[in-house]
């Protein structure tokens, strides 16, 4: 029984990675780079620091992600 909850456990948490992954940036400052497999980019989509999305290309399950560094806002 504990080996098949576990096993369920990882099953949702890959599941849950790779939806992720398909869904790209979820807020402002956030990048993705999506590569084929031979490492060659083919895609990408971005929500810059001012909340303006971008994309162009194929978006794959191979995918390195990172954060712009957005100054704050002045008060």
């Amino acid at each position: 029984m504990r080996k098949t909850a576990f096993a369920l456990g990882l099953v949702a948490a890959a599941v849950a990675g790779y939806a992720f992954a398909a869904i790209g940036p979820t807020g402002p400052g956030q990048f993705y780079y999506y590569y084929d497999s031979t490492g060659k980019v083919v895609g990408y989509q971005a929500i810059d620091c001012h909340g303006n999305y971008s994309s162009w290309g194929k978006f794959t399950k191979n995918y390195a992600d990172g954060y712009f560094i957005c100054d704050p806002d002045p008060i």
